[in-house]
């Protein structure tokens, strides 16, 4: 498996893309990329769905590039995570059948991010991870 998929939180879009991990950064706009592992097989490190953004996603202008949240279930726990501004999402490898039937198509991928305000993004952070890090203040 290996499919990716751009995420646009300002017009709200989920398309597909090819080579979404060699061309993230012409994708998202920037040279200078970060990578979350939102799942990964400890087993197999081959295997993972990560989430790249341009690396000052969260520092930077923040609000006005807009928010997402990716969320997975696995074996009713949720993976869940926020980003700020154009992502690309890549999922490759042999996942479990549970990830695999979440991100393999772009219908799946869809169900899975939702867009979300700046202040959902910051509540987020403030309850799973302690803190925020941004400012809702401009």
């Amino acid at each position: 498996m290996d499919v990716s998929f751009l995420i646009d939180p300002i017009h709200k879009t989920v398309t597909s893309v090819q080579d979404g991990y060699a061309r993230a950064g012409e994708l998202i706009g920037t040279d200078l990329t970060d990578t979350g592992t939102l799942w990964g097989d400890s087993a197999d490190p081959d295997t993972s769905v990560q989430v790249i953004v341009a690396d000052d996603s969260l520092a930077n202008n923040t609000i006005s590039r807009g928010f997402f949240k990716v969320t997975l279930e696995l074996e009713n726990v949720r993976l869940e995570r926020v980003f700020a501004g154009k992502a690309v999402l890549n999922a490759y490898g042999s996942p479990r059948p549970d990830i695999k039937e979440q991100v393999k198509t772009l219908k799946a991928m869809r169900e899975r991010v939702s867009f979300i305000s700046a202040a959902e993004a910051f509540h987020w952070f403030e309850e799973n991870t302690g803190g925020s890090p941004f400012s809702l203040e401009g």
